[in-house]
């Protein structure tokens, strides 16, 4: 029996032949971490899902509510964009059903507070119009003011029955992933500028990619929504309106197919749509997952050890969710904070100090420098979500030991980045390459040869240095000085020798 095919030996924290490493799991605060593992195993999944889509979950809910500062001139909104790759069958519904019913509880807890908020406040606008008209009828009033406070009672008591027969809508913590860019839009507009997508398939990123207008769809709101800015839409009109502070999070597990083809989308690669995204390709356990535990109709069941956790999810969800919302205060300065300890201050500067200089063109990240530069942000959200899973508040400072456990993270999101081009297969534009170089004689070539040659002088240089940075991510292949009898000598892609 050939053991080492692609997967073979995978458990859910121990990743399968060709696949890049599992998630660091003791990185994450005690509960986060048992629950996780608790799923893994289980839902026979990798650890790595749980993971990721736990933290991509906390940032969705903090996203409207909470930012995080690294120091007087840096801010970062606390948002994740997530894609953990695996295919439909690998048992990624299970997990992310039992983790929605956390979400749905919080908004169940808002959608009632509102409903209270909503009463409170038509009760004090009824007291306010009879207020006003005992007045307006006393002997005591001025006659000039009478018929003024009876007219003012009459707009309050019209904006009263407005308000309770049209209530403004409760906040919504969930939206599935069959959503175009417009309608998502429209919902963000009603929903305080919360774009929660959770998509446990690659439904969304279909869309976004003009599954519905046969084109490459609308990415503005996408990457403005990542930085939580404001957004206006091409046209507005009723439905379509500008978003104050738009505040998309996108946890997603699309099939790993949906990940090359991202990857091969020129718009998507030319706006940067990929690089806000952490990646994960951890294969999955399918063919491994012999003898799971099951339990006969009959028979006893076991005690179900889970529920604590899920209690544990549903109030920690709750907790966050009952920040105010940023959109609604007047100056940005006001919106809770978490601030670094000077110890985790000073571990993020030399972290982001580290990937500039990876990103040097001698260095590992270069051929994937757009995304690489933004990993320090990422790696600050990632620490936000873990210090709101540990339970603490914007009133508590992050800790040096929570920025070194993002910072852990952030290595294993860099390692799945640069690996996932082995697992997800080339995009066209790096296979034509690989294939180009591949009949040559000496099996190398350089970029203006590849331009040229392959893409018939159509290939814009970001373009190839994304399909460059592909090849070279599967470890198969490297870049390296060519010979030169005049002037600098041209960069080569060629295949690393076996």
């Amino acid at each position: 029996m050939n053991d080492t095919h692609l997967g073979a030996g995978a458990t859910p924290f121990e990743a399968g032949h060709g696949y890049a490493r599992r998630f660091p799991i003791n990185t994450l605060p005690q509960r986060m971490r048992e629950y996780a593992c608790d799923l893994a195993v289980r839902k026979q999944v990798p650890v790595d899902l749980p993971a990721l889509v736990m933290l991509g979950m906390i940032g969705s809910v903090a996203a409207p509510r909470i930012i995080i500062r690294r120091d007087r001139d840096w801010k970062q909104p606390t948002n994740l964009y997530v894609a953990c790759a695996l295919d439909s069958s690998a048992g990624k519904s299970p997990v992310y059903d039992e983790l929605l019913r956390g979400l749905q509880a919080a908004e169940y807890y808002l959608i009632e507070k509102h409903q209270d908020d909503v009463a409170a406040k038509v009760a004090r606008m009824r007291q306010e119009v009879e207020d006003k008209r005992t007045v307006a009828n006393s002997p005591a009033t001025p006659l000039d003011q009478r018929e003024i406070l009876r007219e003012r009672a009459k707009t309050t008591e019209a904006a009263m029955d407005e308000m309770a027969k049209n209530p403004p809508p409760a906040p919504e913590l969930v939206y599935d992933g069959d959503l175009t860019p417009e309608a998502l839009g429209q919902a963000m507009a009603h929903n305080g500028g919360a774009g929660p997508v959770i998509d446990d398939e690659g439904t969304f990123l279909r869309n976004l990619a003009g599954q519905y207008s046969g084109q490459t769809g609308n990415l503005g709101l996408v990457l403005i929504g990542y930085d939580c800015r404001y957004y206006k839409p091409r046209r507005v009109s009723r439905q379509n309106m500008p978003i104050k502070r738009a505040a998309l999070s996108l946890v997603l597990s699309p099939q790993p197919s949906i990940i090359a083809a991202m990857k091969s989308n020129n718009t998507m690669n030319d706006l940067g749509f990929i690089n806000r995204f952490i990646v994960a390709v951890p294969g999955d356990l399918i063919g491994e997952r012999v003898g799971r535990p099951a339990t006969f109709v009959d028979d006893e069941p076991e005690a179900d050890t889970s529920g604590a956790y899920r209690k544990w999810w549903s109030a920690l969800l709750r907790s966050i969710a009952e920040y105010g919302s940023i959109a609604d205060l007047d100056d940005d300065e006001e919106a809770p904070t978490i601030d670094l300890t000077r110890g985790a201050f000073k571990l993020h500067r030399e972290y982001a100090d580290e990937l500039e200089r990876r990103a040097r063109h001698d260095g590992d990240l270069y051929q994937v420098r757009s995304w690489a530069m933004k990993e320090a942000g990422r790696t600050l959200r990632v620490a936000a979500a873990l210090h709101l899973g540990a339970g603490q508040t914007t009133d508590d400072r992050l800790s040096e030991k929570v920025m070194d456990d993002a910072i852990c993270i952030s290595r294993y999101c860099i390692t799945h980045f640069l690996h996932a081009g082995n697992v997800v297969g080339l995009s066209e534009g790096a296979d034509r390459i690989a294939e180009y170089v591949d009949n040559k004689p000496l099996r190398f070539a350089n970029r203006s040869e590849l331009v040229a040659n392959v893409f018939h002088g159509h290939a814009r240089q970001s373009q190839l240095t994304a399909w460059l940075a592909e090849l070279t991510g599967t470890g198969k292949w490297e870049l390296a000085k060519g010979e030169s009898d005049k002037g600098r000598p041209p960069v080569i892609i060629r295949r690393v020798a076996a």
